[in-house]
Formats: structure tokens, sequence, C-alpha cells
């Protein structure tokens, strides 16, 4: 990696640049907001405060310490300071820039995958970018070790200070294999404000104990040139100290006192009084307000300092805390409530004038032959931004459709997927791509036949204990460089984004893996958040949601998950599925784990497995085009429409049943059918498939175009009037809009309520979705339709 050039940086030039930037930012959301028609007549927003803040770290890393193999996060309100400097460096047009927050245009926070100018994580909801590149920097070491990965890259968090609130930051920074990973620095724009307030005085100093904790080398760039050349005089180490104890309140007071003696005054005055020794230093400054307001974020010359101090330091994390003004270089720095707040077009004006901006040259870059145009050319050829980018490449692996797996007797779909993997163990081409990964409950989730495959990960070999002194283990837990099982603490957050991490490892290495990850279904709720931004970031992986539902049984309340299948339903870029039998199971996790390795646009996939067991031998015979059906979403498992007697909207019932629900829909449709009503049972494998195929198609024919979705497969045309049954382990409106795809009465049964201890038999009974429920649903529907 070729080192920084910081020895021949020309600060003046670097300065220069850093004002364009600092004008490019803020007049592109004055633009957006001001200047450009708004149809809606609302605030469009945007952050000129937070981006000032950060204008100088962003500048220095970029036009004198960045690598071309760096990775690098941005916080989210900075988002226009970062398309300002890809702009210059001829890496945006300019017409996009004035499309900021605009249909089809930038976004308002970095998207991987809908910004143009390649950022390299997505950011938005506070906290994740801090500690994405950590999981970066972990799967870059996993595809070294695993496939041999050469190039070597450093990875870069630019966050605020206030975005620390986040908790799971803290619980990344808990984890072992991230604490052992150097090569990656976090830059903290501390600007002492968050959104709403002055930051409580002391969380610096907390911040800073907390990141020596955990590991961390720390660099503080707190005071600029010109005060530390003051301290450097007698009587010096007063102002500083003076400083250094006021509170963060007091001191952005200061920023906001425009009259230099007032700022004068309250420096000299202490609780003890006035002090002389400090009116006799400060008596000849005549700009006590700059003076107050340099600090080392602002100061290129300290900045590039950091970045090479940094550099040298590869055996654990670091962070540079840059101390900053929030608002810097802009009429409102220091505000207290100068977040989301606009400059006026008066201030906009002044701002031109003071930086130099000609009017109609708001959106000019420098000239190529200018002197900050060359620093341009220069950096955009030390950054490669020529060389084309790195896209997702497919692998054809050769996933086979299915295994020769045969599932007899009662078996729960946790257990098939246990042994499927164990079955991918013996295919190498296939089982050297994935991986897995859990929060600590790989046992308890079925992976244990893997683990005793292929080994726990960790960057650094561990000495097997047990193993080497034989003594006998129940699982054997070998800890390498060449396990392919990633085991996490408790934290739900870690899990999705270690698999988010491992899910772009083809865009940013090249090496296309398939991340397994599993947990408590219930538990997903926890990390939730972490789980859209992963799938946001443009990860692909696979997650496990098992045990679930109230089949779980005795260990009642909250371990039995009733929301997921909503979330399943509703969330974009990752398929839901819940299969009932052994065999579906295996198809549906092999053609998922074929779309992740071959379908660079498809989509993520989420299994929702049981404890119970089910009995194999309902499912059907294979015959062509059950594998589709089942991949479509479902089929249909009991089917009389064949039958004498049978009269669409007079004794027909259409059961759709999920999961482990379906054994009792069976036994309901036989129980009834001694009354001359013909109960069908449709096994649905993806409520989510068979809602998305609707509305697609409802969409389409909105347009004017023919289109047809599986449900349209799954009931003829006779029918679809006829009444609905829904029933599933989880809440009923994952299934419930089943009724008003064709008009149908519809009862939707399901767990709406948090659940309690009990057997199977009770709990089902008690919610209502046993077979006996399901009797009675499709009387009252026959009844009522």
């Amino acid at each position: 990696m070729p080192s920084l050039a910081l020895p021949t940086t020309d600060l003046d030039l670097l300065d220069n640049i850093q004002q364009r930037i600092l004008w490019l930012s803020t007049y592109m959301i004055h633009y957006a907001n001001h200047v450009r028609p708004n149809q809606d007549s609302i605030k469009i927003g945007g952050h000129q405060a937070s981006c000032a803040s950060s204008v100088s770290i962003l500048a220095a890393y970029y036009f004198a310490a960045a690598g071309p193999d760096d990775l690098i996060s941005i916080k989210p309100h900075a988002a226009p300071v970062y398309h300002a400097i890809q702009y210059l460096l001829g890496n945006l047009p300019a017409e996009k820039l004035r499309q900021l927050r605009e249909f089809g245009g930038l976004q308002a926070y970095p998207s991987r995958l809908k910004d143009p100018d390649s950022f390299h994580f997505s950011t938005g909801s506070v906290g994740f970018g801090a500690v994405m590149p950590h999981f970066m920097s972990l799967v870059r070491e996993y595809v070294a070790d695993h496939f041999g990965y050469p190039r070597q890259h450093r990875f870069f968090a630019l966050m605020g200070d206030a975005e620390l609130d986040e908790g799971n930051v803290w619980e990344a920074l808990g984890e072992d294999n991230l604490q052992r990973l150097g090569r990656v620095t976090w830059i903290v724009d501390l600007n002492r404000q968050s959104l709403d307030r002055v930051i409580p005085s002391g969380r610096a100093q907390k911040i800073q104990a907390s990141l020596r904790s955990f590991g961390f080398h720390l660099i503080e760039a707190k005071y600029g040139s010109r005060l530390e050349s003051i301290f450097r005089r007698p009587g010096g180490e007063r102002l500083r100290d003076r400083i250094d104890r006021m509170s963060n309140d007091e001191y952005q007071s200061l920023l906001r006192m425009h009259s230099p003696d007032r700022i004068f005054e309250q420096l000299c005055t202490t609780p003890e009084g006035r002090d002389e020794t400090l009116a006799s230093l400060l008596a000849d400054e005549t700009d006590i307000h700059g003076l107050i307001a340099d600090l080392g974020g602002h100061d290129l010359a300290k900045l590039l300092e950091a970045f090479r101090e940094a550099e040298t330091i590869t055996d654990r994390p670091v962070a540079i805390l840059a101390y900053t003004v929030k608002g810097w270089g802009l009429p409102l720095a220091g505000d207290p409530t100068n977040h989301s707040r606009l400059l006026t077009d008066q201030q906009i004006a002044e701002l031109r004038e003071q930086l130099g901006i000609a009017p109609g040259a708001e959106f000019d870059a420098f000239p190529p032959e200018s002197p900050e145009g060359r620093v341009c050319l220069d950096v955009r050829e030390r950054l490669g931004l020529d060389q084309p980018a790195r896209r997702r490449q497919s692998v054809p692996a050769r996933v086979p459709e299915t295994l020769a797996t045969q599932y007899k007797g009662e078996i729960s779909t946790q257990q098939a997927f246990g042994g499927v993997l164990s079955e991918l163990s013996r295919i190498p081409e296939v089982s050297r791509r994935l991986v897995t990964a859990s929060p600590d409950v790989a046992v308890s989730t079925n992976l244990g036949g893997w683990l005793q495959k292929v080994g726990v990960y960790c960057p650094d070999n561990q000495i097997d204990y047990f193993g080497d002194r034989s003594v006998p283990v129940a699982l054997k837990w070998k800890q390498g460089k060449h396990g392919q099982h990633i085991e996490l603490g408790i934290s739900e957050n870690n899990l999705f984004l270690t698999l988010g991490a491992l899910g772009v490892s083809a865009d940013l290495f090249g090496e296309p893996l398939v991340p397994i990850g599993t947990l408590y279904d219930t538990f997903i709720s926890r990390g939730l958040d972490a789980l859209h931004y992963a799938i946001y970031n443009g990860g692909k992986f696979i997650v496990i949601g098992t045990p679930s539902g109230i089949s779980l049984g005795p260990e009642g309340g909250l371990h039995q998950s009733l929301l997921p299948p909503s979330f399943g339903v509703e969330s974009p870029l990752i398929t839901y599925y819940e299969p009932c039998f052994g065999k579906e199971l295996e198809w549906i996790l092999l053609e998922g784990i074929r779309r992740v390795l071959e379908v660079p646009e498809g989509d993520s996939l989420f299994l929702r497995l049981s404890t119970a067991p089910q009995p194999q031998d309902l499912f059907p015979a294979e015959t062509p085009g059950l594998r589709k059906s089942v991949l479509a979403g479902g089929y249909r498992l009991i089917d009389h429409s064949a039958r004498a007697g049978y009269h669409p909207g007079q004794n027909v019932v259409n059961v759709f049943a999920c999961g482990p629900m379906i054994p009792h829909a069976v036994q309901a449709s036989q129980d009834l059918a001694g009354d001359d009503l013909f109960v069908n049972v449709i096994a649905v494998t993806s409520p989510d498939l068979l809602h998305r195929g609707w509305v697609s198609a409802n969409r389409a024919r909105m347009r004017g175009r023919a289109a047809s979705h599986h449900l349209e497969q799954l009931v003829p045309p006779a029918e679809r009037h006829s009444p609905v049954v829904t029933v599933m382990d989880g809440h009923p409106h994952a299934l419930s809009f089943l009724g008003s795809a064709f008009g149908a009465r519809t009862v939707a049964l399901g767990v709406d309520e948090y659940g309690q201890s009990g057997s199977r038999r009770q709990l089902y009974e008690h919610y209502q979705i046993d077979a006996a429920s399901i009797v009675r649903a499709a009387i009252a529907a026959i009844d009522e339709g």
C-alpha cells in the first residue's frame, strides 16, 4: 500500500480545497431547499451544520491520506460532503449535485446501492456505520484465510460523537474476534452536539475510557496549532486548563458570542475570580473568537499528523478524536439548535462572497490547469478512480436442486435443516462457500453436526485443550483460521451485521460467500434494525429463525414468537418461507444457496423453522411441478375438486395452512369429510411470495399489462369465491390477505397474544389453531359465506 503523501502536502492548496468542499456541500442543500422547484412545498431538509463539522476531516483524508484499497463509512449527515469531494475528483457529474434528495437523484443519506458515486457502506440508522468496518475487516481476514485473498485494506469510519450513544456500537466492540483486528480507524467528529442539545460534559472522557477498555489506540486532535502555540507561552497552561475544565455548554456559549470583549471577560473570569495571568496572556489577541474556535478537527496539519500516526498502528483498532465545531465556517456555527437549521438567502450570499464564489459559478469545480485542479487529478489517479468498479460476480457452484435424503417418520424442520447442512458438507464446491454464524445458540439451533465437520473460525488458531488432552466432550469446539462458523456473543445486532458484512464479500473482495445465520425466531425483533440495515446495504444471506411460535411448548412467554411472519411478508429484498416437511425445507434452502451464489440481484432468504416433529408421510409423492410450486409459495395438498358433489360456493372451503399447522388442517379436512363439506388444504410455503405475487400482478394490471400470480394457480376460477380459512403458528395478519385476493369470506386463525408455558396440544387449543378450531372456522365460514 502506498504511504501517505503527508510530507509533501501543500496546506494552502488543501485549505483552498476544503473551502470549496464547504461551499459545495452547503450550497447543494440550499439549492435543494430554496432554488430548485419544490412540488410538495415542504422542507427538503439537509444538515449544513453537521456537514460543516466534518469538512476538514474528509478533506484531509481524501486529498492526503486515503489509499486505493481503503473502505470508509461516512456518517449519515455528511453525505453532501462526500458528494462534493467525489464531484471535485471527477467521480460525480455536476448535475447530480442539483439532485440532492430528489427522485432519481442523490439520496438523503449514504446508500451503497442507490447513490452513483460508490459509497462503501450505506448509513442512515446511526451506530451501524461506526462498526460496520470492523465486521468487514473480519470478513477480509476470513476470505484471506479461506481463499488466499491477497489485498490489504484499511477500514475507516467517520462518526459523530453523539452517534456513540447507540448501544449497538458497544455491543459490537465487545466481540472478541473484532478486538483482535488492526487496520481499523475511527474518526470521531467530536462537535459536542447532538440533534437537540449540547452533549453533557464529560462525555468525551467517557468515550476515551471506553475505547481504551476495548483495546483502541487513541489519538487526540483537540486543539489547533494557534491555540497550542499560546499554550507553550508563559502562563499558557492556565489557558489550556481553563478550556479543559469548562463545561460543554460554556464552551458553546463562547462560540456564539460575537463581541471580543465579552469572550475576553468570560475567559478571564473563573470561579475563583478574575485571572490576571489569563488577562495578560490574551491581551494582545486580535481575533479571540477565532482563537477559541481553533480546534484540532479543523487544523489540517494536526489531522494529517493524526492520520500519519494511525497508519503506523496495525495490531489494534485506532480512534482519532477530532474536536470540531458543528457548523464550522457558517453563521450558525456552535448554535445548540443548528442541527437541521438552514442558511437564509442572505447568509448564502454572504458566504458566497466570503469564499470568492462568482454568481453563476455555484457548482463549478476547479479548472483542471489550476493548482487545486491538478491536486484533484493526482488524487483521482492515486485512488484508482479511473479503474472499473468491482462488481458482484456470480459463482456457478453447481448447487443441486435436491439431495438423496429420504425423510421418514416424524421430523421437525429444524432437524431437517441440520441434516441438509451436514449433507452439503460433503459437496466441496458448495460447502467451501458456506459460513454460518450464531449469537451463542449454535447448538440449540441444530448447527452441532455442521460444527463438528467444519470447526469455528477465529483469526488466530486457538489451542484445543479438550481435544489435545483427550477430555471427552459432547461437541468438539475447534477454533482456528480454517473454521467455517463464526460464534458471536448474545447479540442479535452483531449477528445481522456479521451476515451483512459476509453478504457483500463478493462485491468488496471478489469472493462470494453464503452466510447462514441462526437465532431464536422471537429474537429477530431485537436485531430488526440491524437486519434491515444489512439488507439495505446490499448483503445477500440466509436467516434461520428457529425454534418458532407457540409450538415451542413449555418454554413459553416471549420465547414463543408471533411477529416474525409479519416481518417476513412486509420486508423487501428478503424472501420469507415457512416449510412443514423436510423435503420442502431441503428444496428451499438449496435454491436459496444457489440464488445467493448465482443471482447477484436476488433476495436474501428468511426461513422460519420449528421444533415440532411433522409426519413426513403427509408430503405428497414427488410429481412434475411440485418443487416449482413449493418454491413459488404453495401447493394443493388436499384437493377434493374431482369428487362427486363438489360445488364451490355451496360446500367447499379452502384452508390455507402454514408450517406446523398443516397436519392439523389435514386432520380438520378429514374430520369434515363425512359432513358433505369439502375442505381443501393448501400448503403455504411462503406467505411472502403469495402476497408479493398478488400485489405485483395487481400493479401490472393497473398499468394495462397482462399479469398472473401463483394464487390463481392454487385456486381455480370456480373456487375463488369459496370461503377461506387461514391458520398459522404466528400472527394471523400474515395470511389474512388471502381472502382479499378473490373477495372471499375469510376466517383468519393464528396467535395474536403473548405465549405461555404448556404442551403443544394445550397451547394449540387455547389459541384456537388446533384441528377442532379449524373445523369450527370452516363451518362458520360456510354458514356465513
